[in-house]
């Protein structure tokens, strides 16, 4: 079972723990963040995070305008326009970005690490040859 968890499925676990709750994605983002040494995993994270952060903010402004049309403006046609053009973009994104990530190719970078030789690819970190 522990080659289920390939690169794609986690980045898509990730994208779909931002679009279910704030708090899921914040333990799966941050142990992404904080455990990982994957960079692509480390960019996925973020990515998610910044359009998690935009969904946020424009919920909070849909919020605002309705405590406003609670205390008697006329808007609440328009709001419920409003919520479900957002509704449908948050969707659409993480969606999007869902399936992105589970048919995602990989980079050049991994395939040309793949196409070397088993010896050849991995790094010298301590400085000595």
């Amino acid at each position: 079972m522990k080659g289920f968890w390939t690169k794609n499925w986690k980045k898509a676990l990730i994208w779909l723990c931002g679009y279910v709750h704030l708090i899921a994605f914040a333990i799966t983002g941050g142990y992404v963040i904080a455990k990982s040494t994957d960079k692509e995993l480390h960019r996925t994270a973020k990515t998610v995070f910044i359009v998690t952060l935009i969904f946020t903010a424009v919920e909070a402004v849909i919020l605002i305008l309705s405590g406003i049309a609670s205390l008697g403006a006329s808007m609440g046609t328009a709001l419920s326009w409003i919520r479900f053009f957002v509704t449908l973009a948050k969707i659409g994104v993480y969606a999007g970005g869902l399936i992105m990530s589970l048919f995602d190719g990989g980079s050049s970078e991994e395939k040309s690490a793949e196409a070397k030789p088993a010896g050849q690819n991995e790094e010298n970190t301590d400085g000595e040859e």
